[in-house]
């Protein structure tokens, strides 16, 4: 994938393949079917919490009622911490100042929503990932529509709400809110308004640290005016403060972080210290999850943790290596950094949902086949697979 992508590289650099795929400005996607792909997506994630709720009932987990049950059956793992920084900040001391690991902008905007539901920031976060999820489904369609007209649009929205991974966008996580503005950013810079994408950048690396990816997008397309011998210094100005406006997100971060402890970076010890995470390589990643799959079968969390970790890894791989060029060339770039940085950290458990956040992979999917049956044996898969996912997280408590 790495040297295809040289190779385009010079072609957009010397002006033989366009960066973004386009030959001209894309057309305006119906409003009906923008409000569709949101309806369904709002659709599919409240159908998503009533199979969590009817599995809850049915294997006899409970008793309570839907609403009754809702914060302990979705309340798992890092869902805690960003209620806890919700409810009470960030701080330097005990064990709640491991809470400095997460991102600020999806607690912040869990408290600001409890205005909503009388004060509670669990209900205030469902709220949000209801909400982004809704808006990232039309914005899934938006794009793939560019490229492929209303049946790849269709299919793409498809890939994205049927994912085992889209369980996530029911919790209280920031995949739905990262996902959203990673694509507002994509969509935004692709209908000519690069400088509110490069906003909707800032706020996707202030909610999670691969948002400052995007930036590769802005400097792609000044690269791709160079190969058209269009490059003025003022593009050059303005492809360099555009990218500043989206590394501003970690700068407030780090602010944050200095703030609070006196250090920028004390994220990065804490990561270190407590989840044994350092800088590393998708190489070393994908080799210690087949080493934990290898060696951990029977064990508890042999299935959901490494097994649709090493699953997720390979799928990936495969995809960026046999269909790269099914995507414009900056996509395609963008898809290959996130993949390495995503995946770089030294013992990843939550390798999954990391890869599912990567915006272009449902137009990528929706890209890979010609066939109507290719496509509905994969996304009746991936639905039975959701089904396993809902079941792992709200009742097995084992997907990350």
């Amino acid at each position: 994938c790495g040297v295809q992508l040289l190779m385009r590289f010079v072609r957009v650099l010397t002006g033989r393949e366009t960066a973004n795929g386009l030959c001209a400005a894309p057309g305006i996607v119906p409003a009906g079917h923008m409000a569709a792909a949101a309806g369904a997506g709002l659709l599919s994630r409240l159908l998503a919490i009533g199979l969590a709720y009817a599995l809850y009932r049915v294997l006899g987990v409970g008793g309570d009622g839907l609403l009754e049950s809702l914060e302990p059956l979705w309340t798992h793992w890092d869902t805690r911490h960003y209620i806890g920084i919700a409810q009470e900040w960030y701080t330097s001391v005990g064990d709640e100042r491991l809470r400095l690991v997460f991102f600020p902008l999806y607690p912040l905007l869990m408290r600001l929503c409890s205005v909503l539901t009388g004060g509670d920031v669990f209900a205030g976060g469902i709220l949000v990932s209801l909400a982004c999820s809704a808006i990232a489904a039309a914005l899934v369609y938006d794009l793939a529509y560019m490229y492929g007209g209303r049946r790849q649009a269709a299919r793409a929205a498809a890939y994205f709400l049927l994912s085992p991974l889209s369980v996530f966008l029911c919790c209280a996580y920031t995949e739905a809110l990262f996902i959203c503005l990673t694509l507002a950013a994509i969509v935004l810079l692709y209908r000519g308004h690069p400088w509110l994408a490069a906003v909707c950048g800032m706020l996707s690396a202030f909610t999670r640290m691969p948002g400052a990816v995007v930036a590769g997008l802005f400097i792609i397309a000044a690269i791709g005016q160079f190969g058209k011998g269009k490059l003025r210094a003022r593009d050059v100005a303005s492809c360099v403060a555009q990218v500043m406006i989206v590394f501003m997100g970690l700068v407030l971060y780090w602010g944050i972080n200095y703030v609070v402890t006196g250090d920028p970076m004390t994220y990065l010890t804490y990561q270190k210290e407590n989840w044994y995470q350092a800088p590393g390589s998708f190489w070393q990643t994908t080799e210690n999850t087949a080493y934990y799959f290898l060696t951990t079968m029977g064990d508890g969390d042999w299935l959901y943790t490494w097994g649709f970790q090493l699953l997720c890894i390979f799928y990936v791989y495969a995809l960026l290596a046999a269909g790269q060029r099914k995507l414009p060339f900056d996509l395609a770039a963008y898809s290959f950094v996130y993949v390495a940085v995503v995946l770089a950290p030294t013992w990843l458990l939550s390798g999954p949902r990391y890869l599912y956040a990567l915006a272009p992979l449902p137009m990528l999917q929706a890209r890979m086949h010609k066939g109507a049956f290719m496509h509905a044996l994969a996304l009746t898969l991936s639905a039975v697979l959701l089904v396993v996912w809902v079941f792992g997280y709200v009742i097995a408590v084992e997907v990350l």
